[in-house]
């Protein structure tokens, strides 16, 4: 089956995919921000959906409407966590806008919305190759360069700011990175369920790694697992890949949790 060439783009996408979000999940977990990756995976839907309309790609429209909202939440910082409120009437209105969109997306290109909900990695085209690999060592090289302080940032806010670290410019950084992690899981998953990829991987590597490096080679490591054996579940038994890549990420994220509960008993 991998000599087909729609499933050697899918393996790619998925395995670039998995990687980026493998390593951000943790950073997510760190900083607390899983509302706000929710809300940007869902503000992805108005995104694709107005950028189809107006005949772009997908990606493109979640690019720039997810840009926007990320400066909005690193400007906020840590007010983000205490306004869920506010960012909750935000979202509900961009997903009222881009349930219309699709309203007419469906109208005009019947059979294309569900792609955009739930994502279509079997679909993914050499030029999408080419985007996800600009924008997947985009966001590493970025983490690579901004590691150290986004981690004394995320585990100790307090004492960084005292070390003068710069929590905003830093937050800026990290939403923007997020942003585009969720417009590039959203191509794999979609926007209903990219809160997977963005979630339970870091939290395997937070059930069984020791070390925060430790920690994101497992939550790397598990997202990939869980994309290349989805692919493969998907093609034999003719299931929805994404379903197939949460399935395989909850089972992972339950093992976990009886082996904790073991340990302490």
């Amino acid at each position: 089956m991998w000599a087909y060439s729609f499933m050697q783009n899918a393996l790619l996408a998925g395995l670039m995919v998995a990687v980026v979000c493998g390593v951000v999940s943790v950073f997510v977990i760190l900083r607390r921000t899983g509302f706000a990756a929710h809300a940007l995976g869902h503000m992805s839907l108005t995104g694709a959906a107005g950028a189809a309309l107006l005949g772009f790609p997908s990606l493109l429209g979640q690019l720039l409407l997810n840009s926007l909202a990320a400066v909005v939440m690193g400007l906020l910082g840590d007010k983000v966590k205490k306004n869920d409120l506010a960012v909750g009437v935000v979202l509900t209105f961009v997903l009222g806008l881009g349930a219309y969109f699709l309203f007419l997306f469906q109208n005009n290109y019947a059979g294309s919305v569900m792609s955009i909900l739930f994502g279509n990695i079997f679909a993914v085209s050499n030029s999408q190759l080419w985007g996800l690999l600009i924008l997947g060592i985009s966001v590493l090289a970025l983490l690579m360069i901004i590691s150290r302080p986004l981690i004394f940032a995320s585990i100790d806010p307090v004492v960084a700011a005292s070390r003068n670290v710069p929590l905003r410019l830093l937050s800026v950084i990290f939403f923007l990175i997020l942003a585009v992690t969720v417009s590039m899981a959203c191509q794999v998953v979609g926007v209903l369920l990219v809160f997977v990829l963005l979630i339970i991987p870091g939290a395997i590597g937070m059930q069984w790694g020791e070390s925060i490096y430790g920690i994101v080679a497992l939550s790397v490591m598990s997202a990939v697992a869980a994309v290349v054996v989805a692919l493969y579940v998907s093609y034999q038994f003719d299931l929805p890949a994404s379903f197939c890549i949460t399935m395989l990420l909850c089972a992972g994220y339950f093992i976990g949790l009886i082996k904790n509960y073991v340990v302490k008993s």
